[in-house]
């Protein structure tokens, strides 16, 4: 029996000799070369369009923004290629970010609040199109006149075309007391915000609201019998292996690794135990880190086993067509036709910024997630530089122009 070494010589060999060992070497050098061109070769969003622009480091945008820190997981072909972390996850200190370091996504969590809504679709507990006051058992819909004859749905409110007032909501400090789900929809103490009701009727436009995806949320625990932490967890943090996702509100100590919150200046913020609570989970309240962000865009994109089982066909197609009248379908916004065809959503909560996009034609696809508040700039810059180094078809200038109706 020949040994291990053997066999390796004579695998290199037969690569070599057919051609297979260089072409293996040469694609990786190439993609090698682009990642550090990401790296390395970052435009100010300012000066996109200037042939003589300077290029920047990643390291030197950060400290531009007065960003500590960004993780970030680059996806092509429906296969995570790059994933880490940049900076630290507080100020002043070396702790060093990583792939698996956790931040507050922001509105992010809309885009899992509606992966969960599809999987129950699939489980066939809940109708997209039946009148949410059916599925809610400890709320009702105040329709106002709005929607006697036209009932609020689940199609209508991922896509934000329910007509529920309250764009987005506030965040709370580590002193200060969270409301309940209840207190947040009648808008009632410690709430920072009024109750949520209809502002119009359902289907006639768009108005993106969080007030409406709270609505989801609790239909989530009043169909399923859990909470919405629990009820996230097993519908899709744990089929896509998310071991570091939370809706954990505020998010514990414990859960380790976590990119602290600094504000405009890059001075540490929410002190003293350094990270808001969004209490409105399924509108805000998402912890996630790079890696895991990577696994989810790749199941929304249908890659891979479990992305393909992850919904079925038809539920995915439904999510990524524009809702009549929306910028959206069932919760990613849309843009592009043909190869150019993207889905994507940005978060914003106080301290953290971030950004995810699929491209549905590729498979290729970014997450970029920020610990500051000026992390806009950094999403923005990241995502760019990464479409000038992997050659992306989609194109835009860090953010997509909402269309017009």
């Amino acid at each position: 029996m020949r040994d291990s070494k053997g066999w390796l010589a004579i695998l290199i060999l037969s690569l070599g000799l057919n051609g297979g060992f260089s072409a293996f070497v040469h694609a990786s050098d190439e993609r090698h070369n682009k990642i550090k061109q990401f790296e390395n070769e970052v435009i100010a969003r300012m000066e996109r369009g200037n042939p003589n622009a300077t290029r920047w480091t990643l390291d030197h945008r950060l400290k531009y923004h007065k960003v500590p820190g960004v993780g970030v997981a680059i996806i092509e072909n429906g296969k995570v290629i790059w994933a880490k972390g940049y900076g630290t996850k507080e100020a002043g200190k070396i702790d060093p970010v990583d792939a698996d370091t956790v931040f507050s996504a922001g509105s992010v969590s809309k885009i899992i609040n509606a992966a969960l809504i599809l999987r129950l679709v699939k489980a066939g507990k809940i109708d997209l199109d039946e009148d949410i006051n059916h599925y809610l058992k400890r709320w009702k819909v105040p329709h106002a006149g709005y929607a006697k004859d036209k009932k609020v749905t689940l199609r209508a409110i991922l896509s934000h075309t329910a007509g529920f007032n309250q764009h987005g909501f506030r965040d709370f400090q580590p002193d200060e007391e969270l409301p309940a789900l209840l207190q947040t929809l009648k808008g009632e103490p410690p709430a920072k915000h009024g109750p949520i009701k209809l502002l119009f009727t359902p289907g006639t436009k768009m108005k993106y609201s969080g007030g409406g995806i709270t609505i989801s949320q609790l239909l989530v625990e009043d169909v399923t019998g859990l909470t919405y932490s629990e009820a996230a967890k097993y519908y899709v943090f744990d089929p896509l292996g998310m071991t570091r996702s939370s809706f954990a509100n505020p998010l514990p100590v414990k859960h380790g690794n976590i990119a602290k919150a600094h504000g405009e200046g890059g001075q540490p913020a929410a002190l003293p135990r350094g990270w808001e609570a969004m209490p409105e989970l399924a509108a805000s309240g998402l912890w996630t880190s790079a890696n895991d962000m990577a696994k989810f865009i790749i199941a929304l994109l249908g890659k891979g086993d479990v992305g393909k089982n992850f919904l079925p066909e038809k539920l995915r197609s439904d999510m990524m067509t524009r809702v009549a009248r929306s910028w959206h379908g069932l919760g990613p916004r849309l843009n592009g036709k043909g190869e150019e065809r993207v889905f994507h959503h940005g978060g914003a909560n106080n301290s953290y910024r971030a950004w995810i996009e699929g491209h549905l034609n590729s498979g290729d696809g970014i997450v970029i997630l920020t610990n500051g508040q000026n992390g806009h700039w950094i999403y923005a810059e990241l995502r760019k530089s990464a479409q000038d180094a992997f050659g992306w078809p989609v194109k835009s200038d860090g953010g997509f122009e909402e269309p017009e109706f």
